[in-house]
């Protein structure tokens, strides 16, 4: 198969697949057990936490385990008081996981604000307008999920904290994570996924800079520091460290391919009167446009039966239009006939020709 949907899910890497049955007969004991294996079984698990927030440059006490990236934004979100500081803030790109959170988070009192400045990215000052002395929290995300459009982080934080120290930050760094480095300095919760860099399912990370403001969403052993109790998944905590390991030594090595092959897609699409949705500022793997041809429901399963995978965008909106496209103010024929493609330091110049050729081959095939 010619896979181009790795913004969905990156497939778990080989060496992490043949590594996992010895891991789990070599580690299978509770970490929480007070027993010499169960200990040994506990520092394996917390090395693989280590590894990750030294790459994040932070302390591993400041890092939690999650099953997912959607329960590490339940979490922060879910998890704060809003008594003393109401205002939400957040951008109308974000994810799902985040933007759809409003009912529960106004039950706690917490008042809702949604950004929607038409754009594919977010500034500081855009930002700074919105923020008083009773915002809680600004959420925006690193990188977008749909279009690749890659948000200055850094440069908001700061300006939010020079405005109010006080003011806490999230950012969804989902799609960046691994790939694409952030300075967490100015920022207090930070969320990431495992298996959208080859790891497995059911595991994430949540940085946290103070635990102490947040209430557990899941309650029980006291497991993550009393954040997210239950039993440690040390298999994932392992993929996830090795997908980490491996990622970011695949796109360092090969950032100019994934920058060739974005110029190539970008080309194409002008050949042929495509519609790019991908700001220039985007990251190189991720690209969204539109045919203006075909719905996109129609080309995705045609290339599918010819064994090639692409999304129109969130795998989280399956069978809906774009929600970001249509945040964005786009016309209905560009978000009805929207694609995304999303590749990999391993996706090779090949599978981009026969995904161009196929696609050509399904509009004029089926186009009116």
């Amino acid at each position: 198969m010619t896979y181009l949907d790795f913004s969905a899910t990156t497939p778990i890497y080989k060496e992490i697949a043949n590594d996992l049955p010895s891991i789990a007969l070599q580690y299978p004991f509770n970490p929480s057990g007070r027993y010499k294996e169960a200990i040994k079984t506990k520092n394996f698990y917390e090395n693989q936490r280590k590894y990750i927030a030294d790459y994040l440059n932070v302390s591993a006490d400041n890092i939690v385990f999650t099953s997912s990236a959607t329960e590490s934004n339940n979490t922060v979100l879910k998890g704060l008081n809003y008594k003393d500081r109401s205002k939400v803030i957040i951008w109308a790109l974000e994810h799902k996981s985040v933007l759809k959170q409003d009912k529960f988070l106004k039950d706690l009192g917490a008042d809702i604000h949604i950004i929607n400045n038409r754009k594919p990215f977010i500034t500081k000052d855009t930002i700074l307008p919105y923020l008083d002395s009773n915002t809680k929290i600004v959420c925006i995300m690193h990188v977008n999920n749909e279009l690749g459009s890659l948000n200055n982080i850094e440069e908001i934080a700061e300006a939010i904290k020079s405005f109010d120290r006080n003011i806490l930050i999230m950012c969804d760094m989902v799609q960046s994570f691994g790939k694409t480095k952030l300075n967490l300095e100015n920022i207090d919760f930070a969320t990431f996924s495992s298996h959208k860099i080859g790891g497995l399912r059911g595991i994430a990370g949540l940085y946290i800079k103070n635990k102490d403001i947040i209430h557990p969403l899941i309650e029980g052993g006291g497991q993550e520091n009393n954040i997210r109790s239950g039993t440690e998944n040390v298999l994932g905590a392992y993929s996830f460290a090795k997908a980490l390991e491996i990622t970011k030594k695949k796109f360092n090595a090969n950032w100019d391919k994934l920058e060739t092959i974005r110029n190539d897609l970008v080309d194409f699409c002008k050949k042929n009167g495509f519609v790019i949705n991908s700001p220039e500022n985007s990251v190189p793997y991720i690209f969204n446009f539109s045919t203006l041809k075909l719905p996109s429901e129609a080309v995705i399963n045609y290339l599918s039966d010819n064994d090639i995978a692409i999304s129109s965008g969130s795998a989280c909106d399956r069978g809906k239009s774009s929600s970001v496209l249509k945040n964005l103010g786009f016309s209905d024929i560009i978000v009805n006939t929207s694609l995304r493609v999303s590749i990999h330091p391993d996706t090779t110049f090949e599978e981009i020709d026969c995904f161009k050729n196929k696609l050509l081959e399904c509009i004029d095939r089926f186009a009116i």
